[in-house]
């Protein structure tokens, strides 16, 4: 049996590091070449933690996550509103791991600059994949890791109504001992109690920090029209919205947007749809953000892609009929997803709406 995985992020490498184990052939995608440049964070929790733990068991190699041992909220003047212990979350910078998962999987296993157009058929059945630059790859089961936008969803489903998430969030990091110092090991969270604005702030190293500004479009946005990334004005636009709807926030806050270079940070319009009926149609399978994409407020995005691959691993192991392998992984982790969305959505009106409570942005254990 020939794997073929569409897409090489943290869903991809994952699942080709278990197949690997395993001694099943598997060839991962990847769109582009990977290097350690930039690149922003993300909270993991024990489950995520544990699959990093198994894939790296028989490597030497050290696992790049931060303990984040405390979660502070506090209002916009810096009172403490509420501070709660967190009992075994990390954060980890995306570039940090996937170089790590990179080191896990025999390059030869890796195929770059391929992105993928579409698949071949024989006698009505997959039999290889096509990427743009003409090359093919043949196999057995071909699995999509492709993200959000997954153009092998696509190819399966057709194209997928997303539902507004009605809250943006812009991502930044910076470089700043002094602060980086006062924040280790606490995810902080500055919380406005009568509207949809917020200001995290997570260290990812001794002197480096993420921080993202969670907001509601209604309260300021950047001029429609202004989307291309890359110009000079998006990014000086992006810097002012930030100073104006975070005005009033400690000076914590304004020593972060002091210190951040608004050309590295960028605006996330949240979004998410509805548990799809499978995730799966003949010898293809969707695992991570191509088979479900909830709202950021459960911090459980990235642990969930993970999962996604250790369950259909197992499941490929244990049924040799892989119709009936995809069947059981959907059946395994179909609810644990539906109610990541559904919490994503409540803790996104709560955050909309805080007046009569607060909403607590990580997952419940």
């Amino acid at each position: 049996m020939k794997v073929v995985i569409l897409g090489g992020g943290i869903a991809g490498l994952c699942m080709g590091i278990y197949l690997h184990q395993h001694d099943i052939e598997v060839c991962v995608n990847e769109r582009q070449v990977f290097t350690v440049v930039g690149g922003h964070a993300f909270l993991m929790h024990h489950d995520g933690i544990t699959v990093l733990n198994e894939l790296a068991n028989k490597s030497k190699l050290h696992l790049p996550g931060r303990p984040v041992h405390t979660f502070m909220l506090k209002d916009p003047d810096g009172a403490l509103i509420m501070e709660l212990p967190l009992e075994d979350w990390q954060c980890f910078k995306r570039t940090d791991l996937l170089a790590c998962l990179n080191q896990l999987l025999p390059e030869s296993h890796i195929k770059n600059n391929r992105v993928f157009s579409h698949f071949i058929y024989e006698d009505q059945k997959i039999v290889a994949a096509a990427f743009l630059n003409g090359e093919l790859e043949f196999g057995d089961i071909f699995i999509g890791a492709d993200g959000a936008n997954s153009v092998v969803r696509k190819a399966l489903f057709g194209e997928m109504k997303f539902e507004s998430g009605r809250v943006k969030e812009v991502v930044g990091i910076i470089q700043h001992a002094e602060l980086a110092n006062l924040v280790q090991g606490k995810f902080t969270k500055f919380q406005q109690q009568d509207k949809g604005l917020s200001f995290g702030l997570i260290p990812t190293s001794g002197t480096e920090m993420v921080w993202f500004m969670q907001y509601d479009p209604l309260l300021g946005d950047i001029p429609d029209g202004i989307t291309e990334r890359s110009s000079d004005q998006y990014h000086e636009l992006l810097h002012q919205l930030c100073v104006n709807l975070l005005k009033d926030f400690p000076v914590e806050v304004k020593t972060v947007l002091d210190h951040n270079d608004f050309h590295t940070s960028y605006i996330w319009n949240t979004r998410d749809f509805d548990l799809l009926p499978t995730f799966h149609f003949q010898n293809i399978v969707l695992i991570g953000d191509a088979a479900h994409v909830a709202l950021p407020f459960t911090s459980a995005g990235t642990t969930n892609a993970m999962l996604d691959a250790r369950v259909l691993s197992q499941c490929l192991l244990d049924y040799p009929d892989y119709d009936k392998a995809f069947s059981a992984y959907y059946q395994k982790r179909a609810n644990s997803i539906k109610e990541h969305i559904t919490m994503g959505r409540n803790l996104r009106d709560s955050f909309l709406n805080p007046v009569s409570s607060i909403s607590i942005p990580l997952i419940n254990r």
